[in-house]
């Protein structure tokens, strides 16, 4: 299997391609050392702020799977931030550093 960071991951599935509801990116990052997320923001239908936690896994066949279920939309960063930090405590990753 190759070894790519969570920008590489990212970029490999959605080809540059933005959400575009979320569509100003804000981090990369790593779950597990084969699941990146990435942390983006934008504005919902009434122009509320809304943060957007996209998660993939790259399998060892070096294909993407879209994480679909894990993906998830919030009104606060801080809701953002914590779904990835409790991800990482999911996986037993929250004390490793993947970044």
């Amino acid at each position: 299997m190759i070894t790519l960071n969570a920008t590489q991951i990212i970029t490999q599935e959605y080809k540059g391609s933005r959400n575009f509801m979320t569509s100003q990116v804000l981090k990369y990052g790593k779950i597990t050392v084969n699941m990146a997320y990435e942390l983006s923001r934008g504005k919902g239908i009434f122009d509320e702020s809304i943060w957007g936690v996209t998660i993939v896994t790259l399998n060892s066949d070096n294909t993407i799977t879209r994480e679909q279920e894990k993906s998830q939309l919030f009104h606060s960063l801080v809701s953002a931030c914590d779904y990835i930090e409790k991800l990482k405590v999911e996986y037993n990753t929250s004390n490793i550093d993947l970044d």
